[in-house]
């Protein structure tokens, strides 16, 4: 979304910087500001009210972030829970995120991680797999870097994310409790609202 809203918002500062210079005094261009502010304001209010109406859908159709776009199982025996919770959101910092995140989207039921990509391939952990959930002092767009790291064998796994923690989403501050009542020892950063 903030993709959406920066390039209409750079768009009509470079148009109002140009009417501004290129106007002379003596010619009028208050309207036409006010009708390039009129647009801005409807694309932003379009963009906005799009981006509430997916939300909106998203929570009212699956309760919580449910995957069923990436169910892969046709017999349905993947994910044995009906509901999946969400636990990652994607940062944005003009593509560098890239470079500091995992590419997949992360979820969680009572028993399982999962590690969602693109193309749809599940990965699913158990979670007493999970060897450490920790804070990094990375931060983007004041939400820090989390990693979850998980052992299969002799091999560690290590996801980076941001949390998607908010007012209305709690599934992050549930999949650390649910963590902490599972396996303990696997929780190395404490939860705290001023250090999310």
């Amino acid at each position: 979304m903030i993709k959406r809203i920066l390039i209409p918002t750079l768009i009509y500062a470079v148009l109002t910087v140009v009417i501004t210079l290129t106007l002379s005094q003596h010619q009028s261009f208050v309207t036409i500001l006010v009708v390039l502010n009129s647009i801005y304001a409807v694309l932003i209010l379009l963009t906005v009210l799009q981006h509430l109406k997916l939300a909106k859908q998203n929570i009212s159709t699956d309760n919580g972030h449910l995957l069923a776009q990436y169910r892969i199982d046709v017999s349905g025996n993947f994910f044995e829970t009906p509901t999946l919770y969400k636990i990652s959101q994607r940062p944005f910092l003009l593509g560098l995120e890239k470079r500091l995140v995992n590419n997949q989207d992360l979820y969680y039921d009572e028993r399982f991680f999962y590690a969602v990509d693109k193309p749809g391939t599940v990965l699913r952990y158990p979670l007493v797999d999970i060897t450490e959930l920790s804070r990094t002092s990375i931060q983007i767009n004041n939400s820090r870097i989390w990693q979850v790291k998980i052992a299969i064998g002799s091999e560690i796994i290590e996801y980076r994310f941001t949390h998607n923690f908010s007012i209305w989403n709690k599934n992050f501050l549930n999949f650390y409790n649910r963590l902490k009542q599972i396996k303990p020892q696997a929780i190395q950063s404490e939860w705290s609202l001023w250090r999310l």
